[in-house]
């Protein structure tokens, strides 16, 4: 596994290993998610790069778009992920036949390389040289536009064009935005989907059931995409890093380290932005004069080869900085090191060949000191309100310490959401402009408890109860008896997720579609029949799954098949219809069954088929006080915003100064100045979010199915982002265009 990285930072062998492998592991695992719930493999996928921080916009050229392209020939697989300045200007499938082309050539070298005559190293070593050979090239068709698609008026026919497909599904939803997380976190919420009209007809409409992907699995394929473009950004945000300026600005803050003053247990912000700067002005003097050291080296007259040189720089430095208070040992490491990156040039060069690495090296330096007092205040103050809202979510868990435990336990998980929501809201809405912060106990106080009452009508959009926050609350009243149902309360807080997942587990490709494959069509004539195969077949598969409520689905699928039995069965169903009919009665079932009000009647029917008298009896008193509590889903709400709104009234901010200022910290801890800058700074696409404009999978055929189309199927989400977190995309695939509907005539 070699791989090779083009970026405006300078990256270690070793960094660029472990991304490799990271941009592998995430694309195999992709895969796999894919092959299950749609039978297909990523082809490509397009992410539109949003910058939420308008101001270093209008700045900074960033890029538009992220793209990730795999390929393949044979067992060699190889992958391009790469940023561009604009989207939905490139012909993938031209950069998909470079990257197998790319493939082949490797499947070459790696036949030569495993020549006995070369050890493990020696191969590794070809390796990384084609490695980047071929990235090189992959980047130089990029920069040259060869897989721009033709201009408008010009006849290029692509199978994933927009006139070549047919949408079957559309989606729409809200899209969280966790910009406190890293890796950046995305999720869906309050997803829907829109029934739309079938754009296929007759034996069409049958054959593309068997090779469609059903909305849940859409929805979920979709959410996976998120996550997927969060992990790929992160990873490219590592190739912006500039390993000099890193290490230049870790080099300044373990020199602040060793100040008393600064990492003292007791501080205040606007002490410690002093103390910082008054201490940098004087790292700068010594910076200063090894500048002027150096640029009277540069007179000195010295030539030889670039090693040769740089030992005399080392030894001039010496005796001109001897009296100096600078830890020359560093820092002169980290300027030979830079000196050897930048000069290609090695052998025959004199002293002042070096004017240009030491003026570029003298910027590193202080951009260095800009951005560690630029953004300071901007850290403390998140500091500052990171445990502000660690003091509030402990104040509300105190005032729930002496209630009964279901309820200490809802409210400290809410309180937990909370939390999360502020430290969101807090990196979206700022208390102050960047540059117009205060330190004021008043003016912090105000703004603070201000955002948190404008935000709490959002938050509680999302505060709901379900049955297994019913079912903790009935368990209260419940002394005696307890133990003889203990087992059966487990099972009913299980049941809300279990039902979900075995939706899902039903409805993706490798369950649904493949029961339509291997059943003739000619063995299903109505529901009935339908249900009864469907029924057999998912007794199997189920069978090795460890899942309680498990039988409950296969209930419905033979209650399905009842709804039909006293109706009219001279009627003629296609497959298609009981199909569609068969997935919409699912669908309302779960609904219905994950409702708390529904609940009531199920536990209801479950208690009268208990034969025990003494667990009847205790499952009785279970089900009154479920139904007591049910109403607590509206009220516990009230109840915690109550709460809420009673600390926020009387919340008192102590000006806290018991908590260190960590500059660097040895464990990377997340809350240290280096590592904050190092995520919003030094990483240049810090300000980015990934949001997947096209995706397109390509379906992995059998080999009987192979016959049966006359080119790739391919499956196209296309997404289209509204702003303020509001998504749709259309499902389509190219299945009329490529499909032999006269061979299954055969």
């Amino acid at each position: 596994m070699v791989g090779d990285i083009i970026s405006p930072g300078n990256l270690t062998k070793n960094l660029i290993r472990d991304l490799t492998k990271d941009v592998i592991k995430y694309l195999t695992e992709y895969n796999a998610m894919l092959r299950d719930y749609t039978g297909s493999e990523l082809y490509a996928v397009e992410f539109e790069l949003i910058n939420f921080n308008e101001k270093a916009a209008s700045t900074r050229i960033y890029p538009k778009s992220m793209m990730l392209v795999p390929g393949t020939y044979k067992e060699c697989e190889s992958l391009m992920l790469a940023l561009k300045p604009e989207t939905g200007y490139l012909n993938v499938h031209k950069s998909s036949q470079s990257i197998n082309d790319i493939s082949k050539l490797f499947f070459e070298v790696e036949e030569y390389a495993n020549h006995p005559d070369l050890d493990t190293n020696e191969t590794t070593h070809v390796y990384n040289l084609f490695a980047q050979r071929f990235s090189k090239k992959l980047y130089g068709e990029l920069l040259e536009e060869k897989w721009n698609k033709k201009l408008i008026g010009l006849s290029e026919s692509l199978p994933t064009d927009k006139e070549q497909l047919d949408t079957y599904s559309k989606l729409k939803s809200r899209i969280e935005i966790n910009l406190h997380k890293k890796p950046l976190e995305l999720n869906f919420t309050e997803i829907d989907f829109d029934k739309i009209k079938n754009p296929f007809e007759g034996k069409t409409a049958l054959e593309h059931l068997k090779f469609s992907i059903t909305e849940p699995s859409a929805g979920f394929v979709a959410e996976k995409t998120l996550k997927l473009g969060s992990n790929l950004l992160n990873l490219a945000n590592f190739g912006t890093i500039d390993e000099f300026q890193d290490k230049l600005t870790f080099y300044i803050l373990n020199k602040l380290k060793n100040i008393k003053l600064i990492t003292q247990d007791n501080w205040e912000e606007n002490k410690i932005i002093s103390l910082v700067g008054k201490h940098i002005e004087g790292i700068k003097t010594q910076f200063e004069k090894l500048n002027a050291s150096c640029q009277d080296f540069l007179t000195s007259g010295v030539k030889g080869n670039l090693d040769e040189i740089l030992i005399k720089l080392k030894d001039f430095l010496e005796e001109s900085l001897q009296n100096d208070d600078i830890d020359l040992k560093e820092i002169y490491q980290i300027l030979k090191n830079f000196i050897k990156r930048i000069i290609t040039e090695k052998a025959n060069i004199r002293a002042n060949f070096l004017e240009s690495s030491f003026n570029y090296f003298s910027e590193l330096i202080k951009r260095s000191f800009e951005t560690i007092l630029n953004n300071l205040p901007q850290y403390l103050l998140n500091i500052r309100l990171k445990n502000l809202i660690q003091r509030l979510a402990l104040n509300l868990k105190q005032k729930f310490e002496k209630e009964e435990k279901p309820v200490r336990l809802l409210g400290n998980k809410f309180i937990d959401e909370l939390k999360e929501y502020l430290l969101r809201t807090i990196k979206i809405y700022s208390l102050f402009p960047k540059n117009e912060i205060k330190f004021d106990k008043h003016i912090i106080q105000k703004n603070f408890s201000r955002l948190i009452i404008n935000h709490l009508d959002d938050f509680f959009k999302n505060v709901n109860l379900g049955i297994k926050e019913i079912i903790s609350f009935a368990e209260i009243n419940l002394k005696e008896g307890l133990n003889q149902i203990n087992s059966h309360i487990s099972n009913f807080k299980k049941f809300s997720g279990e039902i979900h997942f075995l939706l899902s587990y039903i409805l993706r490709y490798s369950t649904i579609n493949r029961f339509l494959k291997d059943i003739p069509d000619k063995e299903i004539s109505d529901p009935v029949s339908f249900s009864t195969k469907f029924h057999r077949f998912l007794e199997k598969r189920l069978a090795g799954i460890n899942l309680e409520w498990k039988s409950l689905i296969l209930d419905w699928i033979k209650d399905y098949a009842k709804l039909f039995f006293k109706l009219d069965m001279n009627r003629n169903w296609t497959l298609f219809e009981i199909y569609t009919d068969f997935i919409n009665y699912l669908e309302e079932k779960e609904i219905k069954a994950r409702d708390t009000d529904n609940f009531v009647s199920f536990l209801d029917t479950f208690i009268s088929n208990i034969d025990d008298r003494e667990e009847k009896h205790n499952l009785i008193r279970l089900y009154e006080q479920y139904k007591y509590f049910s109403g607590i889903k509206t009220e516990f709400p009230k109840y915690l915003r109550k709460k809420i709104e009673e600390e926020i009234s009387t919340f008192n901010i102590e000006w806290e100064t018991g908590y260190k200022f960590i500059l660097i910290s040895p464990d990377n801890n997340e809350n240290s100045y280096y590592e904050y800058l190092k995520e919003n700074e030094l990483k240049y696409f810090s300000d980015l979010i990934p949001i997947p404009s096209s995706l397109i999978l390509r379906h992995q055929f059998t080999h009987e199915e192979l016959d049966l189309f006359k080119g790739d199927l391919f499956q196209v989400f296309t997404f289209k982002y509204w702003g303020e977190g509001n998504i749709a995309f259309n499902l389509s695939d190219n299945f009329k265009k490529v499909y032999r509907e006269w061979i299954k005539e055969l």
